[in-house]
């Protein structure tokens, strides 16, 4: 019942943002939304499957950069070069996951962000993608208020079809096959699962999700550049939303999402100087008291007091 009302209030809040918030709020709301995505990306790979992808910037980059081609290059309209930019940077993934998930541990950590890393200086180094001068997107034209709302809608649509999608592949072969792999790799070859297609498939669908977060992203700011698309940071931040919140969780990334982001703009107003010190300290404490994330403390599973936090301090031996 309570599970219930959280769910409630929290789309009667998405709902409630575009009539009573102001520009800033929904410019806020948008980028919380598209780092859920991505965070909801990763954990697909880096959560449900087990394999912590360092490279996840790759899809995020492709997806603006291509969208930003698809637009000047054909003329044709965002959401079809979004769509058709998703379908490439999946394909992509899916065709370097074949022979990069054949690694493990921190092996296949290193070589996804050496894939992210190479992808970059690709994108410098091209001539049609305007090296390091960057690339501008045709404008949106609606109006400030229009447009706020249409970057707000499409990332809220992005995360409820990627949040239906994970929930229903996770009832699937597929999904029951990644858990498998996450558990067990070698039991799960010996019972016939097929790892590596089925690693490779979980990679590209992590790749198509995030890639649609880079597209709205190019769109919105009307100008890449590829030290911005291609940080590392942005994977970094995808992997903290995602652990902080719940890692293996559908909601968890989400919880993740809005609570960095709340405490990232709450400390960047109060604590400037010291705002990196304060927000790795809660991060820590956060994966300490509570390492099943914030989705955990709202699951009600489990009453919620000082025999939780003991018990976490006693399971992590702090």
């Amino acid at each position: 019942m309570k599970k219930t009302f959280l769910i409630i209030f929290f789309i009667a809040v998405v709902i409630a943002i575009p009539f009573l918030g102001n520009n800033f709020m929904m410019r806020f709301a948008t980028d919380i939304l598209l780092f859920a995505i991505m965070a909801s990306s990763w954990n697909i790979i880096g959560g449900f499957t087990g394999y912590a992808s360092f490279g996840n910037v790759v899809f995020f980059g492709l997806g603006a950069y291509l969208t930003a081609l698809f637009m000047n290059l054909l003329g044709i309209h965002f959401f079809i070069a979004m769509g058709l930019s998703a379908v490439c940077s999946g394909l992509f993934a899916f065709l370097i996951g074949l022979p990069v998930l054949r690694l493990t541990g921190h092996y296949f950590a290193i070589a996804t962000l050496g894939v992210a890393e190479a992808m970059k200086a690709l994108v410098q180094n091209l001539e049609i993608t305007e090296g390091n001068s960057g690339l501008y997107l045709p404008a949106l034209d609606l109006g400030i208020n229009a447009t706020y709302n249409f970057f707000y809608f499409t990332s809220l649509g992005v995360l409820i079809i990627l949040l239906v999608t994970t929930s229903l592949i996770l009832k699937t072969k597929l999904g029951y096959g990644m858990i498998a792999i996450r558990e067990d790799e070698d039991a799960a070859n010996s019972l016939g699962i097929n790892a590596t297609l089925f690693k490779s498939t979980s990679f590209g669908i992590s790749g198509f999700f995030t890639s649609l977060a880079g597209s709205i992203y190019a769109y919105q700011q009307g100008f890449i550049k590829p030290s911005a698309v291609f940080d590392v940071i942005i994977t970094v931040k995808m992997i903290v939303m995602a652990v902080f919140g719940g890692i293996g969780s559908i909601f968890g990334p989400l919880a993740g999402a809005i609570s960095i982001e709340l405490i990232s703009e709450f400390l960047s107003n109060y604590f400037l100087m010291a705002h990196t010190l304060f927000f790795g300290t809660i991060i820590i404490l956060a994966i300490l008291f509570f390492p099943k994330g914030v989705a955990d403390i709202f699951s009600f599973k489990r009453k919620i007091g000082l025999t939780y936090f003991l018990e976490n301090i006693k399971n992590n031996k702090i």
